[in-house]
């Protein structure tokens, strides 16, 4: 038998099978998916457009990661940032570039950075002043995370990934020095082809079974129930599963109703011809608007001109889908390309329409979450399971692609000496 079962084929599981490779470890990684990479995979259509599922940007704080991305010999585009807001949503006048907060003419009259705070809406209230909070913070925020902020936790904005130190947000308010340009890295190919490249390069061959869904686990036993039929015993299971699922396989339901995902409609648009004069230039847009269907987009052929091919351009809108108010996959097309019309992107030169529904966009940091999830560690862990990454984690704080590489291999060394696993509870140290 394997000693190490890796649930998923993700950043978190080829982190984790990477390492298992580097101590010689016999191991088996399953996926249920077709491709490699995760919420991190890419997918190129009948078109020829090549889709991220999501706007990732790159990032590393990891020696160990960047040892696998130097290693993989995927070359890297630097890209640019130029992010700005779709305040309003109608038209290209109410573009206002990022971070929001320095657009003011002068500082809010009710910040109080020192009142209590109970939950992300007090946060950027107290932070960010009521004005900035009811015109962007409040209606973006809700679309991102389906949820009223009231029930969203504010420890987060501490903790996320690629900060050192506490946020100190009212230093970005109006009259401070605007944020200096910066480019960050992007994979030739996409996101995916970085994953594809690791594990061609540092895993295991043959350890890997994609289209392979785990039906069940018994935790007892320590084995795994296949849909190929096959059953596979394990000593140490790291899964990336959602944690609810992983909690279902112990048959442990407490508090696990308390814990929430997005669902996201990932919606592609491929255009023939130039981009209009308002996108050309943008790596990305933010819309609170509520006339709007979507919250974020990305100009993916800004980040790789191949993404859609020459004499093209492409772009991925995030669309939330609401629980008391769904929006279904064929309405969030349509929706997507009138608001691209209002910023000058011709309906009659869109040659690809992509779209993916994620039945799990975004772990949310709901209040009470953390405690759950440590309850809920020390049950799994005694079965040998090691429920880690962006939805086997479900912290959305330690859930880039460089915390989630490291999250696996941490979770390996923990499994086998012990050793600290700092990167998926203390993002913030790193």
């Amino acid at each position: 038998m394997p000693t190490f079962l890796v649930v998923g084929a993700g950043a978190t599981g080829i982190g984790a099978a990477v390492r298992l490779t580097e101590l010689g470890i016999d191991h088996l990684v399953v996926d249920a998916g077709e491709r490699l990479g995760g919420m991190s995979a890419s997918v190129t259509d009948g078109a020829g457009f090549t889709w991220d599922l999501g706007g990732h940007v790159l990032h590393s704080h990891f020696a160990d990661f960047d040892r696998a991305v130097q290693a993989s010999g995927v070359q890297m585009h630097h890209v640019t940032r130029n992010g700005w807001v779709w305040l309003h949503g109608d038209g290209p006048q109410s573009l206002v570039p990022t971070p929001i907060q320095q657009q003011l003419a002068e500082l809010p009259a009710d910040l109080d950075p020192d009142a209590p705070i109970g939950h992300l809406a007090d946060y950027y209230r107290n932070n960010f002043g009521s004005r900035l909070y009811g015109e962007f913070f409040e209606p973006y925020n809700r679309k991102m995370w389906t949820l009223p902020l009231e029930r969203v936790d504010h420890e987060w904005t501490s903790l996320r990934s690629g900060s050192a130190a506490r946020n100190v947000p009212v230093l970005g308010l109006a009259g401070g020095p605007p944020a200096p340009a910066s480019t960050f890295p992007y994979p030739v190919g996409g996101t995916g082809a970085l994953w594809q490249a690791v594990h061609d390069r540092l895993m295991t061959p043959d350890a890997l079974r994609l289209r392979t869904r785990v039906l069940g686990i018994d935790p007892r036993a320590r084995e795994a129930h296949l849909d190929d039929g096959s059953t596979v015993r394990f000593r140490f299971c790291i899964s990336t599963a959602p944690v609810t699922d992983a909690l279902g396989w112990i048959g442990w339901s407490e508090g696990v109703s308390t814990l929430h995902a997005s669902r996201v409609h990932a919606v592609g648009l491929g255009y023939s011809g130039p981009p209009p004069t308002t996108l050309a230039d943008k790596t990305w847009l933010y819309c609170p608007a509520d006339s709007v269907p979507w919250y974020r987009a990305t100009m993916l052929s800004n980040y790789d001109p191949a993404n859609a091919g020459p004499g093209r351009w492409n772009i991925l809108c995030e669309v939330p889908i609401f629980a008391d108010d769904p929006i279904s996959a064929p309405d969030a097309v349509e929706g997507v390309q009138r608001s691209l019309q209002l910023l000058g992107a011709d309906p009659g030169k869109v040659v690809s329409r992509f779209v993916e529904t994620l039945e799990f966009g975004y772990p949310v940091p709901t209040l009470g979450r953390d405690r759950l999830l440590r309850a809920a560690d020390v049950r799994l862990r005694a079965h040998g399971i090691y429920s880690r990454g962006r939805f086997g984690g479900w912290r959305y704080e330690s859930s880039n692609q460089d915390y989630g590489y490291v999250q696996g291999r941490q979770a390996v060394d923990n499994a086998l000496s012990g050793t600290p696993e700092d990167v998926y509870w203390h993002p913030e140290r790193y």
